[in-house]
C-alpha cells in the first residue's frame, strides 16, 4: 500500500465510507437498540463530497489544549551516561559464514575470541583473591513441576545446606528464591528453622536477591515484578530477619532497565547479570567495564544509581565458573570425579584425570594446579581488580550429602595447596558470599580509586551461542495473557480488601483470615508464574499445565475475594455476606479461554455490580451477556439507559451501555424484564444518515473525536481522522507469517515472512448506539475493529481483538504477526515499553539477524516522526520489531518444532488465545518529539488509556436483593492526578499469620505534554501532595514511608501528613 500524508481541512478529496445502517429498532422505553450486521465484500472506490466536511468534523464536546507549562518533559531528561546499549550494539555486526552466524564488534576480532587472551597488569602486588561462591539454582517449574522440583531436589538441598554448613564452619553458601524457602520453613522444627537463622546472621549463608523468585524481566509488567518483591522481601524480613544487598540473577535471558532501578528502591547496593548479547560482553570485558554503574535515563546527577556487575562466559555452571576453557574448569566439579590426592603423595606426582566430560588429564597435581590459576587469570583480565568469584553450583547442585562432602573436601584440599604456595602461584582463595565479594571490590576500588563507567538502558537481546533468544517474547501467549488476567483481578481484589476489612464496622474476624489467605495464596502462584521459565513460556508440556491450572485457581479466588469484600461494601446493618454476588466471569477448565457467564434477568431485576479500581474516574462502555432478550437496564438512580442489543445465539444476548464511574468505586445497575414494545428509529435520523452521504463501497465509523473509514473487502481501517486535531492519516492492518525453526526460546526466522492467510476474509459490520466494529474471520484467526461511540479517553482509540487458533492451521511453524502500517517516517527507530514502566528507544539494525532487532513488549510500544505518533496498546507481553519505516510488527503466537536448551521438545501445544491491543494517534499538538533515540515519554492521555486497559472494570451480578442504602459508591478520599497510579497494594500477614496492614506503593510518570497540560481526558496539577495515611476512606493509626519492598524503614509520617512524588518516583508505605 501506498502511504501519503493528508490533511483534514484541505480540499482535496477525502477517500472515506461507510454502510447505511439499516432495521434498527427501539425496544422498550425507546432506550434498546437492536443490532444489525451486514457482511461485506466488493470494491473500494469511494470519493467524499467537499459539501459534507462540515458535519464529518463536528467539534461540538471534543476537548482541547491550552497552553500552559509543561509539568514533566522529554527535555528535561538528560542522558549522562558514559555508553548506553544502543550506542555499543551499533558497533556489533553480524556476518554469516558457512551457514553459521558470528558475531563481530566492528574494533575487535571474531566473538570466537570472546575472552581475554592475556592477562592485564593489576594494580598492588597482592595476591589475585578468589573468592568461591558455592550455590544452587532452583528453578520452581521448567522439566518438572514447582512442587516436583521441590519435592525430589529443592528440600534435600536446604535440609543439606543447614546441616553440612553446620558441619563445615568454614563453608559458606547463598540462595536466592523465597518461594522454596516458603514451602520448605514451614515443615521445620523450632530447631531447624534457629539454625537457619543463626547461619544467615553470621553471613555464612546469604539471600541475594530474596523476591518470591528470580523473574523474567522481559514479559512482566512492574505490577507483577513489584508484588513478587515484595511478597519475597516480606518473607525474608518477617522470618529471618535480614536485608538482602544483592541481587543474584544468573538465568534471566536479558535484562532489563527497570529491575535495577526497583532493586535500588529496594534498598539493594549491588547487581549481578550474566546472560547477556555476547558481542556486549566482548566489548566490555576487553575495555575491562564489566563493572558499572547503573544509571536510569531520566536520573542525570545518578542519586538512583546501583554498582553492576556482570559475570563473563555464558553458563552458570562450574565449567563456565574459572575461566574460558571449560574443560579446564570442569576440573573443579569435584561430584563426578575421584578425590584429589594429598599434594605431596606419590599420587600427586602422577597423571590423573581431570576433566569429568573427557579423557583430559593432569600431569600431576602442579600441573593441574597451574593450568586451574591461569584460567583463574584469563577472568580476572576482565575486571579493573584483583579480585574474582568463582560461582561454584549451578541447577539444582549440592543435593545430596555425597555431593557436600566430596565438593568441600577436594575444594580445601585445592585452595590449601594454592594458598600454601604464594611464590608459585600469587592467588589466595576462600569460600565467601556475593556480599563478600563486593565488599573485597569496594576494599580495592577505595584502595586504588578505581573508577567504572556510567551505563544506561538494558540488556536485549541476548545471545546463547550466536542464537538470538527473541522468540520467548511471545511463546505460549494463552499463558501471558492468563498471568495478565489473574495480576489485574488481584490488584483490585486487594485494594477492595483493604477497603473492606480495615473499616470500622468490619467485625468478622473467620472472614477476613479467609479472605486474607486467599489473596495471599493466589499471590505466591501469580508470583511463581513470574520465574524465568514460567511466564517465558520455555518450560515442558506438562509443566505449563501446572502453571496454567495454578493461575487458573488463582483467578477464580481473585474472583471470589472481590466479589466477597463488595458485597461486604454494599451491605448495611449487620453487614452480614452471604455470597449473593457471583462473578460474570469465569473459567470453566485451565486450558481453555476465561468466558463470561450468560446473566439470568428476572422479573424482580437481577442487580449488576461494577467496580473500578483506577484512582481516576473513567467513563466507557460495558458488555454483558445475559439470557433474555426483552429487557431495560437502570443506572443506581432507577433511570432507564440506552442500551445497544447484540443476538449471540438463540438464547443469549449481548447487551452494552455506557457508565461513568467515580474514582475507586461500586456501582449497582438493575436490568429487568419487559413486555416486547419495540419502535423504529424516527425518520429523522435515517434522513440524517442519508444526508451525511454515506457510500456502501466502504465501512465508516464515527463518534465525537474520530471518525474511521474501513476496506470492506480486509476489515482493516483505512483512514482515520481526529476531528478537532485538523490531521488525517491513513494506517493498515496486515497479517504475516514468520516461518521459524526455532524452539520455545528462538525464533530463527532469519525475517523470512509472507502473507498469514490465502484467500477473501469473511468480513462483517456492526453498528449500534454505542460502539461501531468491523469483524473479519480467516481460517484459523478473526479480528475485531470497534470503535466506541463516546467521548472519552476509550473513544479516542481503536480496539483490536484477536481470536487465533495455529491449531487449525495446517503446517504451521513460526509466528502469527499483526502488522500496523501508517504513513509515519519513523525510519529504522521505535519505542517499546520497559515492563510497562518507562519507554525505550529500540533501532532496527541490519548490521544485526532480523531475530536479533525484536525486542519484548509488555504494554506499549511507539512509532513517531515530527507531525504524528503512533500508540500501540496492549493487555499482555509480545515480541515487537519495526523494519520498515512506519511499519511496526506484533508476535502474537506461536508454533516451534525445536527442542532447545534440554528441553525434549517443542512448543506445540497451541491453544485458543485471545490478544487485545488499542491503536491510537497524536498530532504534533499533542506530545513532545523525542530529540533522543534513547528513550521517549507518553502523553498523560496515553497513560490513562493505559491505566484504563490494565485496570478493567469488573462485573458481578446477583439474583437476591441487595441490601444496601447506597447504589453508588467511591472510596477514594482525595483527587489523585492521572500522571500518578497505584502502583502496588497488598494486604499484609504476619508470621504468627495475624493482619499486618497494609501495604501501599504509589508511582508517578513522568509525562510528554509539548506545553498542553490543560483539558486533557484526565487532570494534571502540580505540586502532587498526597496523604497516604488519608487516601481512601479508612483509618489508619500508625503511617511508615518504607524502602519499596518493605526491608527496611524509612521514618513514620502521621495520618494527616502530605508527601511529594517527582516524576518517575516510587514510594512504598506501611498501612498499620
Amino acid at each position: 500500500m501506498r502511504i501519503r500524508r493528508k490533511n483534514c481541512l484541505s480540499k482535496i478529496a477525502f477517500v472515506i465510507a461507510s454502510t447505511v445502517l439499516i432495521s434498527v429498532l427501539l425496544w422498550g422505553s425507546g432506550n434498546r437498540t437492536e443490532i444489525t450486521q451486514e457482511v461485506g465484500s466488493g470494491p473500494l472506490n469511494f470519493v467524499f463530497p467537499n459539501r459534507i466536511v462540515d458535519s464529518l468534523f463536528n467539534r461540538s464536546n471534543i476537548l482541547s489544549f491550552d497552553a500552559q507549562k509543561c509539568l514533566s518533559s522529554i527535555n528535561n531528561i538528560k542522558i549522562t551516561a558514559n555508553y548506553t546499549l544502543n550506542s555499543v550494539l551499533d558497533k556489533i555486526k553480524i556476518i554469516f559464514q558457512n551457514g553459521h552466524i558470528d558475531a563481530v564488534d566492528q574494533t575487535v576480532d571474531h566473538l570466537q575470541n570472546l575472552n581475554i587472551l592475556q592477562p592485564v597488569t593489576k594494580p598492588g602486588t597482592e595476591p589475585l583473591e578468589v573468592i568461591v561462591i558455592p550455590h544452587s539454582h532452583n528453578d520452581p517449574g521448567w522439566k518438572k513441576t514447582y512442587k516436583k522440583y521441590f519435592d525430589d531436589e529443592t528440600t534435600h538441598i536446604l535440609t543439606n545446606m543447614v546441616d553440612k554448613l553446620y558441619q563445615y564452619p568454614d563453608m559458606t553458601f547463598i540462595w536466592v528464591e523465597s518461594c522454596f524457602l516458603d514451602r520448605w520453613w514451614t515443615n521445620q522444627t523450632s530447631e531447624t528453622k534457629e539454625k537457619f537463622k543463626k547461619l544467615v546472621q553470621s553471613g555464612r549463608l546469604e539471600i541475594t536477591s530474596g523476591m518470591w523468585v528470580a523473574p523474567d524481566e522481559a514479559s512482566p509488567h512492574y505490577f507483577a515484578l513489584l508484588d513478587q518483591m515484595i511478597e519475597g522481601h516480606y518473607w525474608i524480613k518477617k522470618n529471618l530477619g535480614t536485608v538482602p544487598e544483592s541481587s543474584l540473577n544468573f538465568d534471566q535471558f536479558g535484562y532489563s532497565a527497570t529491575m535495577p532501578y526497583l532493586a535500588k528502591k529496594a534498598g539493594l547496593k549491588n547487581v549481578l547479570i550474566k546472560r547477556i548479547h555476547r558481542g556486549l560482553k566482548e566489548r566490555f570485558g576487553r575495555q575491562q567495564n564489566l563493572n558499572f554503574h547503573w544509571r536510569q535515563f531520566w536520573d542525570s546527577e545518578g542519586k538512583d544509581d546501583i554498582f553492576s556487575h556482570i559475570d563473563t562466559y555464558e553458563w552458570m555452571s562450574i565449567s563456565d565458573s574459572c575461566g574460558p576453557d571449560r574443560s579446564v574448569c570442569r576440573g573443579l566439579d569435584f561430584l563426578y570425579m575421584p578425590d584429589l590426592p594429598v599434594p605431596g603423595s606419590l599420587a600427586a606426582k602422577k597423571p590423573f584425570r581431570s576433566d569429568h566430560a573427557s579423557n583430559m588429564m593432569a600431569q600431576n597435581f602442579y600441573d593441574f594446579t597451574k593450568k586451574l590459576v591461569e584460567q583463574f587469570r584469563l577472568k580476572a583480565a576482565n575486571y579493573k581488580y584483583n579480585v574474582m568469584m568463582l560461582p561454584h553450583g549451578g541447577d539444582f547442585r549440592y543435593k545430596t550429602t555425597l555431593e557436600w562432602d566430596k565438593q568441600y573436601k577436594n575444594l580445601k584440599v585445592f585452595m590449601q595447596y594454592v594458598n600454601e604456595n604464594k611464590n608459585l602461584f600469587n592467588v589466595h582463595m576462600r569460600f565467601g558470599t556475593l556480599k563478600d565479594f563486593f565488599d573485597e571490590v569496594d576494599k580495592q576500588n577505595q584502595k586504588y580509586d578505581l573508577s567504572f563507567p556510567v551505563v544506561s538502558g538494558d540488556f536485549y537481546t541476548y545471545t546463547e551461542s550466536t542464537e538470538y533468544w527473541t522468540g520467548y517474547f511471545t511463546t505460549r501467549q494463552f499463558d501471558k495473557r492468563l498471568g495478565r488476567e489473574v495480576l489485574e483481578g488481584l490488584r483490585a481484589a486487594e485494594l477492595f480488601t483493604t477497603i473492606a476489612v480495615r473499616d470500622p464496622n468490619f467485625k468478622n474476624v473467620e472472614m477476613e483470615k479467609k479472605i486474607l489467605s486467599m489473596l495471599e495464596s493466589a499471590r505466591k502462584d501469580l508470583g511463581v508464574f513470574q520465574h524465568h521459565d514460567a511466564i517465558t513460556g520455555t518450560s515442558q508440556a506438562h509443566v505449563v499445565v501446572d502453571y496454567e491450572q495454578l493461575l487458573s485457581s488463582a483467578f477464580t479466588t481473585v474472583q471470589k475475594v472481590l466479589s466477597l469484600v463488595t458485597e461486604y461494601l454494599l451491605a448495611s446493618g449487620d453487614r452480614s455476606v452471604d455470597g449473593k454476588l457471583l462473578p460474570a466471569l469465569q473459567r470453566t477448565e485451565y486450558n481453555t479461554l476465561t468466558k463470561r457467564v450468560p446473566i439470568p434477568v428476572i422479573a424482580a431485576g437481577t442487580k449488576i455490580v461494577l467496580v473500578n479500581s483506577l484512582t481516576q474516574s473513567r467513563r466507557e462502555i460495558v458488555s454483558l451477556n445475559v439470557k433474555v432478550s426483552n429487557l431495560i437496564v437502570l443506572d443506581p438512580k432507577g433511570n432507564e439507559v440506552k442500551f445497544d442489543s447484540v443476538p449471540l445465539s438463540d438464547e443469549i444476548t449481548e447487551i452494552t451501555f455506557e457508565v461513568t464511574f467515580p474514582p475507586i468505586s461500586v456501582l449497582v445497575y438493575t436490568l429487568k424484564q419487559f413486555e416486547n414494545k419495540n419502535s423504529k428509529l424516527p425518520p429523522e435520523d435515517l434522513k440524517q444518515s442519508k444526508k451525511v452521504g454515506i457510500s456502501v463501497d466502504d465501512y465508516f465509523c464515527e463518534n465525537d473525536i474520530m471518525n474511521v473509514t474501513f476496506y470492506k473487502e480486509t476489515g482493516s481501517p483505512k483512514l482515520i481522522c481526529y476531528k478537532s486535531k485538523n490531521f488525517c492519516t491513513e494506517m493498515k492492518l496486515d497479517w504475516r507469517y514468520y516461518r521459524g525453526q526455532g524452539g520455545a526460546y528462538t525464533m530463527m526466522s532469519l525475517g523470512m515472512e509472507a502473507k498469514a492467510f490465502t484467500g477473501s476474509p469473511s468480513v462483517k459490520f456492526v453498528k449500534g448506539g454505542n460502539f461501531c466494529s468491523v469483524e473479519s474471520q480467516m481460517q484459523y484467526f478473526s479480528f475485531k475493529v470497534s470503535l466506541p461511540l463516546i467521548n472519552s479517553i476509550t473513544g479516542k482509540a481503536l480496539r483490536v481483538d484477536i481470536f487465533s487458533d495455529l491449531s487449525r492451521a495446517s503446517g504451521f511453524v513460526g509466528d502469527l504477526a499483526m502488522r500496523v502500517e501508517t504513513n509515519i517516517r519513523s525510519g529504522d527507530v521505535f519505542y517499546v515499553d520497559s515492563n510497562g514502566f518507562q519507554l525505550m528507544g529500540r533501532k532496527f539494525r541490519d548490521t544485526l539477524p532480523f531475530d536479533g532487532n525484536v525486542y519484548p513488549m509488555s504494554a506499549m510500544s511507539m512509532l513517531e516522526d515530527d507531525s504524528m505518533r503512533l500508540i500501540v496498546h496492549s493487555a499482555q507481553p509480545h515480541g515487537v520489531v519495526s523494519r520498515t519505516s512506519g511499519k511496526i510488527d506484533f508476535m502474537l503466537d506461536r508454533i516451534a518444532l525445536r527442542p532447545e536448551m534440554d528441553l525434549p521438545e517443542g512448543v506445540r501445544d497451541s491453544k485458543p488465545t485471545k490478544t487485545i491491543f488499542y491503536v491510537e494517534f497524536e498530532s504534533a499538538k499533542e506530545f513532545e518529539k523525542s530529540g533522543s533515540t534513547e528513550t521517549t515519554l507518553p502523553s498523560i492521555n496515553s497513560v490513562y488509556l493505559n491505566d484504563i486497559i490494565q485496570h478493567p472494570v469488573y462485573k458481578f451480578f446477583s439474583l437476591d436483593k441487595l441490601d444496601t442504602p447506597n447504589l453508588s459508591q467511591s472510596f477514594l478520599n482525595q483527587k489523585v492526578p492521572c500522571d500518578i497510579v497505584i502502583a502496588n497494594v497488598k494486604n499484609l500477614v504476619d508470621n504468627t499469620s495475624k493482619p499486618d496492614g497494609m501495604s501501599l506503593t504509589l508511582f508517578r510518570r513522568a509525562i510528554s505534554c509539548n506545553g498542553n497540560t490543560k483539558n486533557n481526558f484526565c487532570e494534571l496539577y502540580d505540586p502532587v501532595k498526597l496523604g497516604p495515611g488519608s487516601l481512601l476512606k479508612n483509618k489508619f493509626s500508625k503511617v511508615t514511608e518504607m524502602s519499596l519492598s518493605h526491608l527496611m524503614p524509612k521514618h513514620e509520617l502521621s495520618e494527616s501528613d502530605l508527601i511529594t512524588l517527582e516524576p518517575m518516583d516510587i514510594k512504598t508505605f506501611h498501612l498499620q
